[in-house]
This record gives structure tokens, C-alpha cells and sequence, in this order.
């Protein structure tokens, strides 16, 4: 088993920089549907704790809403486009299984998935 590197304060105070920029990584999913890309937000801890409010249809339509920066579902052009308001109108744009499958790829992007933390073993003398 590869040994993993131990922490240290000077290594976070090296990559300060790099870590404060993460709030504003982003990512490019593709959605089979509209067969193009759209480009994913990390959110901030309020907005994992907002949609956490909500209940589960609430917390995807949310999460989407709040995290999807291109296209950006918020425009009013595109909302009247789509005679939808808010929320409504990735109902109308996006497939359910794709909201909730965009929402759950925000969701790891946040570090909430299952592979970004795992037990380092201690080695037995």
C-alpha cells in the first residue's frame, strides 16, 4: 500500500491560494437530451444546507437552479422562451432522471461523495 502524506500547516499555507479558489471550480457535464454540455458550479456549503431544507424533488430542482451557470436557467429571457418561472423551467428543459443526476454530480462535486475521504490503515509492527 502506497504511504500518504501527512498534512502540515505549511502546506496549507503554500497552496492558500489554490484551496481559496476552489469556491469557484467548475465542471462541464454532458445531458444526453439536449446532447451538449452544461457547465456545474461548486457550491457553497449554504447552498448544500439550503437544499438540505427542501426534500428530495425540492433539493435536486434547487441544486440544479443554483448551480447550473451555463446555460444560465435563470434568465428571463428563457424562462418567458419556455412560459416557466423558477424551478419550472428545467421541468420543461431537462428530463427528470437528468435534474436528479446533474443534482448528485453537484452534490460529489461539494466533497459529499464517497471516495473524497477514506481510513488511512495503521501499519501493525
Amino acid at each position: 500500500m502506497e504511504a500518504k502524506k501527512k498534512l502540515s500547516i505549511s502546506d496549507l499555507i503554500s497552496n492558500a491560494e489554490k484551496i481559496k479558489g476552489k469556491k469557484t471550480e467548475t465542471r462541464e457535464l454532458y445531458v444526453k437530451s439536449l446532447d451538449a454540455t452544461v457547465t456545474i458550479t461548486k457550491p457553497s456549503r449554504a447552498i448544500i444546507l439550503d437544499s438540505n431544507d427542501l426534500g428530495n424533488e425540492g433539493a435536486n430542482l434547487f441544486l440544479v437552479y443554483e448551480c447550473v451557470t451555463e446555460p444560465n436557467f435563470k434568465d428571463a429571457t428563457l424562462q418567458k422562451a419556455f412560459d416557466a418561472t423558477g424551478y419550472e423551467v428545467l421541468n420543461q428543459i431537462l428530463d427528470p432522471g437528468e435534474i436528479d443526476n446533474i443534482a448528485k454530480e453537484i452534490i460529489n462535486f461539494a466533497g459529499y461523495g464517497k471516495d473524497y475521504v477514506s481510513i488511512v490503515e495503521a501499519v501493525k509492527n
